[in-house]
């Protein structure tokens, strides 16, 4: 009789013992389905953000013909600013072609008053004559098109504004980043984009500007 009930005993401690683990692994499973709820409520950043009220700094730049000139002194047209550098393998000439398919994208009238600045992330090996070849190679001799060097810290200074991230590497190639800022005449910044593959709405952004102009 005793051995029954000690029995009994064994039998209901051990469902209780498999009870608790039960409710232990359902609150393990809500936790876990609530931390990924939580993810999918919380997604990362998108890669186009609105500009800030800072402008891109006045760089002095030469241009691929030799010309001095500064980025101000572009201005007085809607302008597609960006960074590369001319015997880059792979990133920049997608980035060129990404360029000249948004500028397909407009009408005759509207390409008038668009021009883009090119500045180079190596002006020590990007001479004036390595950028015009690059020019000429790549169909980018119109006037609209500005392929330039700056100094080693103006690069730094306009890269930094233009949220493009950069480091040279031991062999020579230079690992960035790739973004497009949308800049109107008076020089001001009105939209950026960091994915040069999706330029849906900055292209929207571009067609605005150029509107307003």
């Amino acid at each position: 009789m005793v051995k029954t009930r000690v029995l009994r005993c064994f039998q209901v401690l051990a469902v209780a013992f498999a009870v608790s683990g039960l409710v232990t692994q359902a609150v393990e499973s809500i936790g876990h389905s609530s931390a990924m709820l939580a993810q999918v409520a919380s997604p990362a950043a998108p890669s186009r953000s609105r500009a800030t009220a800072a402008d891109l700094p006045d760089v002095a730049i030469e241009t691929a013909d030799g010309t001095r000139t500064s980025f101000a002194a572009t201005g007085g047209r809607v302008r597609i600013a960006t960074m590369f550098y001319s015997h880059c393998p792979g990133v920049c000439p997608l980035t060129i072609d990404a360029l000249r398919a948004i500028d397909r994208q407009f009408t005759a009238q509207q390409r008038a008053r668009l021009n883009f600045v090119l500045l180079s992330l190596d002006p020590a090996r990007d001479s004036p004559q390595a950028l015009r070849s690059l020019a000429v190679e790549r169909g980018l001799t119109s006037s609209r098109w500005l392929l330039g060097r700056t100094s080693e810290s103006d690069a730094r200074a306009f890269a930094a504004a233009a949220h493009i991230q950069y480091r040279t590497l031991s062999d020579g190639s230079i690992d960035h980043s790739t973004g497009f800022v949308l800049v109107d005449g008076q020089g001001r910044l009105l939209d950026r984009v960091s994915d040069a593959g999706d330029t849906t709405e900055f292209v929207v952004a571009v067609r605005r500007a150029l509107d307003q102009q």
